[in-house]
């Protein structure tokens, strides 16, 4: 019957803040209450025998109801004093009922049952507040357990008397706990070894009052299953006490797994990392093309003013060529046979039937690539003009290969014109010879045989291909 009654109550029950209990309106509300319910009776007077309080007892308590118990008492006591005064003969007058006991003990009744109305309705208005009170903490809760899922982030509690933290849901499934109280040795237990000691410092530095401010740590968790995770953790103490007994009485804060965002910092530095390799390696190969093109110019216009032009501009193609591999596999080195038929792009359509090219998949670096290729481009030049491609019966064979730790290759031309070694050596014998000897540490046979010209080269593998590269002859 009483949860009946709090309920209608509640549904009635309409907060006012000008109306509050304790407030100058709530005790104008009793007043003007009891002002009603005594204009209203006096009219009524003439219709109403024997109920001579009926109208003062809905204003004590729709008064107690909005105002509270203070205001209910006050409306009690004044509509008392409006009764006998306006309601009970003889009217406008406070004097006792001699001649009338009966209406002197319907007003001694009345006063008692109006203040234990107000009690009654007070303390249901005080369950009411209490409730309405409870809710709106739950709801309140309610969202800031929402805000805090969707943000991912889980909170915990820490009191330091008892040692024990506790937390919600996402804490505990970050954490990888079940209990709702774990003692903070456990949870440091969880701490991957390298981070144990800062979170333990961290942890006691937040329990001074002196410097209760701390920044939010990141720390390592080693879950059950051996998986390691990023977490952020960040604290707020709460402190009782002043002066020396100033003490913390409890520390909150939340933590929030942030793994994904650490394997993205690293992936980020290592590609900044990378980035800035590149541009210097960029800016090294830069350097070197520049000052082979450099030599290049010099030695041409040296050895062979007469058609500086043409011999310039094939070696520079040659180069680009060159280059052109190199940035078509993003500078991770080129394939021999590649490089092969780049710098025989003249002769594409020998290849197969009067140029034999053969040879393992090898992957040539970056410089190898230049000094290689820039070769073979003299090779091929000399071979149209003066060797085995000058005539339509001549035949080059293009093999490479590894022996050991060693990289050959080999350049052969026959039944060409008959060869014999030139008078003076040009700058293609210089980049044919000691330039690929110098760029790859290695040795170059040039044999100019009467039945035809062999190249041969042999260098150090791990000078001339990529890492990882291996091959047989």
């Amino acid at each position: 019957m009483r949860n009946v009654i709090t309920k209608w109550l509640s549904s009635l029950f309409i907060d006012v803040p000008a109306l509050r209990p304790g407030t100058v309106g709530a005790y104008a509300l009793a007043l003007v209450a009891v002002g009603v319910a005594t204009v209203l009776r006096v009219a009524l007077d003439p219709f109403l025998v024997g109920a001579q309080f009926v109208t003062f007892f809905p204003a004590v308590v729709i008064t107690t109801l909005i105002s509270g118990f203070g205001a209910g008492l006050f409306c009690a006591l004044l509509s008392t004093a409006a009764a006998d005064f306006f309601v009970l003969a003889p009217r406008f007058s406070f004097s006792l009922y001699v001649n009338d006991p009966a209406a002197l003990a319907d007003l001694l009744l009345f006063g008692p049952l109006a203040f234990c109305c107000v009690i009654l309705i007070g303390r249901m208005r005080m369950a009411i507040e209490h409730e309405q009170a409870e809710r709106a903490l739950r709801a309140s809760k309610d969202r800031l357990q929402l805000a805090l899922d969707a943000a991912l982030l889980g909170w915990w509690q820490y009191e330091p008397r008892h040692g024990l933290v506790s937390g919600d849901r996402r804490f505990r499934e970050i954490f990888d706990v079940t209990k709702d109280q774990i003692p903070i040795e456990e949870i440091k237990k969880l701490v991957h070894p390298d981070d144990a000691e800062r979170f333990s410092a961290d942890s006691e530095a937040s329990l001074d009052p002196a410097d209760p401010q701390r920044p939010p740590q990141e720390y390592r968790v080693q879950r059950r299953d051996g998986e390691v995770r990023w977490v952020e953790v960040r604290r707020l103490a709460c402190f009782e006490g002043a002066g020396r007994e100033r003490r913390c009485a409890s520390l909150v804060g939340t933590v929030e797994e942030i793994t994904e965002r650490k394997e993205r910092q690293e992936r980020d530095k290592k590609r900044q990392e990378r980035d800035h390799l590149f541009m210097r390696e960029i800016n090294h190969r830069a350097k070197n093309i520049l000052s082979v093109v450099d030599a290049i110019a010099h030695q041409t216009a040296t050895r062979a003013p007469e058609d500086f032009i043409e011999r310039f501009s094939e070696r520079v193609q040659a180069l680009a060529a060159n280059q052109d591999l190199l940035i078509r596999n993003e500078w991770r080195g080129v394939e021999v046979e590649d490089l092969v038929r780049a710098q025989l792009a003249p002769f594409a359509d020998l290849i197969g039937s009067r140029i034999v090219v053969r040879g393992p998949k090898l992957r040539l670096n970056a410089v190898s690539a230049q000094a290689i290729g820039l070769a073979l481009h003299e090779l091929a030049t000399n071979a149209g003009k003066h060797g085995a491609l000058s005539t339509d019966k001549g035949r080059i064979d293009i093999d490479w290969g590894t022996e050991g730790e060693m990289l050959t290759m080999n350049w052969t031309e026959r039944d060409g014109p008959p060869v014999s070694p030139p008078q003076r050596r040009g700058f293609g014998t210089i980049v044919m010879e000691r330039m690929t000897e110098r760029s790859l540490g290695g040795t170059v046979d040039l044999d100019y045989a009467p039945s035809g010209l062999t190249w041969r080269l042999t260098c150090p593998a791990a000078n001339a291909l990529e890492r990882g590269e291996k091959g047989n002859r």
